[in-house]
């Protein structure tokens, strides 16, 4: 009798492995993903989730107005962090991994000079995006990717590449069922947060709104105007323009001024008594000092004064100055006697071609406009 018991007992414990193992088979074996699986999925407004786009904006839009943003971010990452994914814990381990890299490329973007407090000024704004593309970990890093399964099939997963690289499923070897990598309703809880952290960064922050793209594409023309018609600049006066004029802070567009430093100006010389044809001759003006402003709402124009040393064949090295007045074009007056009339000087920016582009200048211009492209 104890026999047949026992012989009884063990039959319903194999059964119950069997149906508890088949029952594990049927959730994770289907016939194509679901939804959730696929890129273009958005969730229902159904959801109850903390991290559901609509109760993240009604728990944190205070907070995200008063600047919190690191802190709104570390509060989602430590709630994801409280889920239990059980036997998927491996896969959960990776994304709270690059998280935690997301999170620390948020910290170390708020302390960007420029910077200060909330992000309610638009170039506060750039200045943050442009910091986290410069650390290469941008939204884009926690977005759904087309990886290749160990069989070579395209299947969707996340951070392709790295040492946390996710499959969210596989095709099994007869090709007509896949087996899912985590379950619908981790998906489900990781997609949603990923949801919540681009509402964070792109709807709050409004980077993409249509008033800041046009601020981007006004400091791209501003940028254009001062380095491809700006008032050129030699080898030297580029050096010294880098280290002695800093990039806007509050601003992504370019300085409005520069210095003018031993500057090459060719052009023409004539008196002021007459216009003798052989009082009129050519003459080299080095420009020692003087400085440029750049005006317009687009710096489109710009205007300066500098002072001059002239040189010419017929007659002593002689002092003056040339104001530009003009984007290309210079007026100066020459003293080549102090007993005599000075002469006036006339010439336009023959070295505009020539010119030279300070690097961080550069580096700045590129910078506004990737973000553009984005």
């Amino acid at each position: 009798m104890m026999q047949l018991r026992f012989f009884s007992l063990v039959l319903c414990s194999l059964g119950a492995l069997f149906l508890g193992t088949a029952a594990f088979a049927d959730e994770i074996l289907v016939d194509e993903p679901p939804d959730e699986f696929n890129e273009d999925w958005a969730p229902g407004e159904e959801s109850t989730s903390p991290f559901h786009r609509q109760r993240f904006g009604d728990s944190y839009l205070e907070r995200i107005e008063n600047g919190q943003i690191f802190d709104v971010a570390s509060e989602m990452i430590s709630l994801f962090d409280a889920l239990d994914w059980g036997e998927h814990e491996t896969q959960q381990q990776k994304i709270l991994n690059q998280l935690q890299r997301f999170r620390g490329a948020i910290r170390i973007a708020l302390e960007t000079p420029g910077i200060e407090g909330p992000l309610d000024l638009k170039a506060e704004q750039n200045i943050f995006i442009a910091e986290l593309n410069q650390q290469k970990f941008g939204l884009h890093s926690l977005q759904m990717e087309t990886i290749a399964d160990a069989s070579g099939e395209d299947v969707t997963g996340y951070f392709k590449g790295t040492s946390d690289e996710i499959l969210l499923y596989e095709w099994v070897e007869d090709g007509d069922k896949v087996r899912l990598l985590l379950t619908t309703e981790q998906l489900r809880q990781w997609r949603l947060l990923e949801n919540a952290l681009s509402n964070l960064i792109n709807d709050q922050v409004k980077l993409v709104s249509a008033a800041n793209i046009m601020e981007l594409k006004n400091a791209v023309e501003r940028w254009e105007n001062v380095l491809d018609k700006g008032y050129s600049m030699m080898p030297w006066e580029s050096y010294l323009n880098g280290r002695w004029i800093d990039l806007p802070k509050r601003d992504f567009g370019p300085p409005d001024h520069q210095w003018i430093v031993m500057h090459p100006t060719l052009g023409l010389e004539l008196s002021v008594d007459d216009l003798d044809e052989s009082r009129v001759k050519e003459a080299l003006h080095i420009e020692a000092i003087g400085h440029i402003w750049y005006r317009g709402r687009q710096l489109e124009d710009y205007a300066g004064i500098s002072g001059t040393i002239s040189f010419r064949e017929d007659l002593d090295p002689g002092v003056g100055m040339i104001v530009h007045f003009k984007r290309n074009w210079n007026l100066g007056l020459t003293w080549h006697d102090v007993d005599e009339d000075p002469f006036l000087f006339f010439s336009v920016d023959l070295f505009n071609f020539a010119k030279q582009e300070i690097p961080k200048y550069k580096e700045r211009y590129n910078g506004v406009k990737a973000m553009i492209e984005q």
